[in-house]
């Protein structure tokens, strides 16, 4: 079982916090069993026509999550405390760990963005805003984050393509460790469309439903 704790480390620990990059779906992404939390979709998404990198695609997942954190609403002579919701699901995280262009080595990254109220869906031509993780300060980091990669880690115990995106994840973030300790590493990540049966990236945009547990 891979170790969500080291992953969430090295992406804090290391790296220059970027401009947020706009994302538009490449296709329509839907989750059909809204109870069933435990459930990783592969997405594609691309930027702007105009753009010297319009002929790239950006691979990740879209995840569902809920608040198992406490919301305090403060106004100005008392403060309100809403308790987690465990067992809601409050929205769909994405997450965004890898950029493939024509002719040129893929990039890894770690992007995310979230759909509050979001039943379940990402359709096409949608955007979203994909905020750089590597070294966000932690009041700005998604609270979702280590439930949803808990999540994947889950799923990704019985399905490929989930496993294929945690392991690019991980490598990747070994890799940038490395290079801030001691300088550039050959570390090379597994890719994500590198699942049994050859799968393109492009192919590699389907659904993992499991049982909740």
């Amino acid at each position: 079982m891979l170790d969500v704790l080291n992953i969430l480390n090295g992406l804090f620990l290391v790296g220059v916090v970027a401009s947020d990059i706009t994302l538009y779906s490449d296709a329509d992404y839907i989750h059909s069993e809204l109870e069933n939390r435990d459930m990783v979709t592969v997405i594609s998404m691309h930027r702007e026509w105009w753009r010297d990198d319009s002929k790239c695609k950006y691979f990740g997942v879209m995840v569902p999550f809920v608040r198992d954190w406490p919301v305090i609403i403060k106004r100005k002579d008392s403060e309100t405390v809403n308790p987690p919701e465990p067992d809601k699901t409050a929205g769909q995280a994405f997450i965004i760990n890898r950029k493939v262009c024509p002719g040129q080595p893929d990039e890894a990254m770690f992007r995310v963005a979230d759909g509050w109220r979001n039943p379940g869906r990402l359709l096409e031509k949608w955007h979203f805003a994909a905020q750089d993780l590597h070294g966000m300060r932690e009041e700005y980091r998604p609270k979702w984050l280590p439930q949803v990669l808990a999540r994947i880690e889950r799923v990704a115990q019985h399905d490929a393509r989930a496993k294929a995106f945690l392991d690019f994840t991980t490598a990747a973030t070994k890799a940038k460790t490395a290079e801030a300790s001691n300088g550039p590493s050959n570390t090379t990540a597994t890719a994500i469309g590198s699942v049994p049966g050859g799968d393109k990236p492009e192919a590699a945009a389907t659904k993992t439903m499991l049982p909740t547990k």
